[in-house]
C-alpha cells in the first residue's frame, strides 16, 4: 500500500467518513485503512481498537457540534436569556445533528444506549457550563440554589426529553417547540430569587 503521513486526526476523518458511508455498525477500521490506502495495522497503531476509535470520532463531533454552547458564557445577556439561550442552542444542535447527520447521530446514538465514557464526559461538560451560568445567577442575585451543581443536574435531566437521542422520535411532534419552552419557563421560574 502507499504511504501516506498518518496523524489522529486524519484517521478520524477517514472513520467518521466510513461511518457516514456506511452507517455505524457497518463501517469498520478496514474502511478508514482502505480510504487512506493504508493497513489496517498502520491505524492500531494510533486506536486500539475499533471501539477506541469510534469514541475518538464520536467526541470530536460532539465537541464540534456543541462549540457554540461555550461562548454563550461570556455573553453579555441577563442571565435568564442567557439560560434560555443555552438551552436552545443544546435543543437546536441535537435536533440538527440528527436531521442533517443521521448516521453519525445513529452512532452517538448508540453509544449513548451504552453509557459510554466519552458521552459522559460529554454530559459533565455540559452540566458544567449550566453550572457556571446558575452561579453567575445566584452572584447577581437572580437565581436561589443551595447547590449549583446539583440545579444544574436537575435542570438538563428535565429538558431531556428535547435533546438526548432516547427521545428523537418526539422531535417530529407538532407541539414539542411549546412543550420546550413550557419547560424551560418552569425551570427558570424554579430557581429565581423571590423579593
Amino acid at each position: 500500500m502507499g504511504s501516506i503521513s498518518l496523524d489522529k486526526d486524519i484517521i478520524l476523518d477517514a472513520a467518521e467518513e466510513a461511518i457516514r458511508r456506511f452507517g455505524p455498525h457497518k463501517a469498520n477500521i478496514c474502511d478508514a485503512a482502505k480510504a487512506l490506502k493504508v493497513s489496517h495495522a498502520a491505524i492500531y497503531r494510533y486506536f486500539e481498537n475499533k471501539t477506541a476509535l469510534w469514541n475518538a470520532v464520536t467526541e470530536r463531533w460532539l465537541n464540534r457540534i456543541f462549540a457554540p454552547l461555550e461562548p454563550i458564557l461570556h455573553e453579555d445577556l441577563p442571565v435568564e436569556k442567557k439560560l434560555h439561550r443555552w438551552l436552545t442552542l443544546l435543543v437546536q444542535g441535537k435536533r440538527k445533528s440528527a436531521f442533517d447527520d443521521p448516521e453519525m447521530f445513529a452512532n452517538y446514538t448508540a453509544m449513548a444506549a451504552e453509557a459510554s465514557e466519552v458521552l459522559e464526559r460529554h454530559m459533565e461538560q455540559l452540566v458544567s457550563q449550566l453550572e457556571s451560568i446558575i452561579i453567575q445567577g445566584a452572584t447577581e442575585g437572580k437565581f436561589s440554589v443551595a447547590e449549583p451543581h446539583q440545579a444544574a443536574k436537575a435542570i438538563f435531566l428535565a429538558t431531556s426529553r428535547f435533546h438526548h437521542p432516547a427521545f428523537v422520535n418526539e422531535w417530529y411532534n407538532d407541539d414539542v417547540e411549546q412543550n420546550f419552552q413550557t419547560v424551560v419557563a418552569l425551570l427558570t421560574n424554579g430557581i429565581k430569587t423571590r423579593c
